[in-house]
């Protein structure tokens, strides 16, 4: 019997909903215990099913896509003062003015409404700014998962849309040969909201998304719905790497639990990216997922993380100088992140 004032437990209802996901979580007795999601992650799973039950995957950029890379911070925020510089005053009091008059968001109270879409449009007027090379023109965000609505200029934008810029540019980095890259992996995607953006502007890329359910269900089902033309390597459970190896190499898009990362070839990748999720974790699942970026990363090796974080639950502070770099690595940059500031970002040469 459930706990008094507490929810009922939502898998189950949630694999009746979507069997896919229930296939994703049959995964799990595989995992090495370095890889079993932690007692963050655990509890943070519980709450996205309930979200994907209560509010189906149709509003998921409504639900638990906030749970990943969205802000809500007042105009006090450093974030938001570093942003309103960028725009200027008139700017800045424009978009201030403009969010105090639209209407209030589904789910969200009425200042955060405001907070949400202040951030929105002094982050799409960052990237405008530095956007030499037109890449707003190919984006505008998908009405897929039922966004919030915030406009720029009749556009649908979102902060998701606009960070995921950020780090495309930060990631293919002068320094870093475009040429080199055709094969990225993604750990820990989330939706797949940087994978749509290199799958857009690279069309030439194949993306390999890593995660636990039910992120990687929302990202398989998100991304094929963008892209109903790419061949998909949709997630299925295998045991030997040669059993499916024609369907991977045929694909364009990916889909893998963390378990199956060590079935794979060696240097198998070109590129490899964690964004915002590494720092989530115990250091021996840190270690973990290094060394795999060791083996399978033959050229480049991007990540964002808090420069400093103690992970929920688990009672343990991960800094910036505890990720385990190899001395071969060579440090391409490191440097604080452009708009939030508590982050660093680094890229290495392997």
């Amino acid at each position: 019997m459930d706990a008094p004032n507490q929810k009922p437990d939502p898998t189950q209802a949630a694999f009746d909903l979507y069997p896919e996901i229930k296939s994703m979580f049959d995964e799990f007795p595989k995992y090495r215990e370095e890889i079993l999601p932690s007692k963050y992650w655990k509890e943070l799973n519980r709450k996205n099913l309930q979200q994907l039950v209560d509010s189906r995957y149709e509003n998921f950029k409504r639900t638990l896509a906030r749970n990943y890379f969205t802000w809500i911070v007042n105009p006090l925020n450093k974030q938001i003062r570093f942003l309103m510089r960028e725009a200027g005053f008139w700017n800045s009091t424009k978009i201030l003015f403009s969010a105090l008059a639209a209407p209030r968001h589904d789910l969200l109270k009425r200042k955060h409404t405001i907070f949400y879409n202040t951030l929105t449009n002094l982050l799409w007027s960052y990237v405008e700014k530095n956007d030499s090379e037109g890449h707003l023109k190919r984006l505008t965000e998908p009405l897929e998962g039922n966004p919030l609505e915030v406009r720029r200029d009749g556009k649908l934008i979102s902060q998701d849309l606009a960070n995921s810029l950020i780090e495309y540019k930060a990631i293919l980095h002068p320094d870093l040969d475009r040429r080199e890259v055709h094969t990225i992996m993604e750990l820990g995607p989330g939706y797949g909201r940087t994978a749509h953006v290199f799958l857009t502007l690279q069309p030439g890329c194949r993306y390999i998304l890593v995660d636990i359910p039910p992120a990687l269900f929302v990202a398989q089902r998100y991304l094929t719905a963008l892209f109903p033309e790419r061949k998909v390597f949709s997630f299925r459970p295998f045991s030997n790497f040669s059993d499916i190896q024609k369907d991977f190499d045929d694909a364009d898009i990916i889909f893998l639990t963390p378990n199956q990362l060590e079935l794979l070839p060696d240097k198998s990748v070109d590129l490899f990216i964690n964004i915002s999720s590494l720092h989530e974790m115990r250091m021996d699942q840190i270690r973990y997922y290094f060394g795999e970026i060791e083996r399978l990363t033959k050229k480049y090796f991007y990540f964002k993380q808090w420069k400093e974080t103690t992970v929920p639950f688990e009672n343990e502070t991960i800094r910036e100088a505890d990720y385990p770099v190899r001395d071969n690595w060579k440090l391409v940059y490191r440097q604080q992140c452009a708009v939030q500031h508590k982050f660093f970002e680094a890229l290495y040469a392997l």
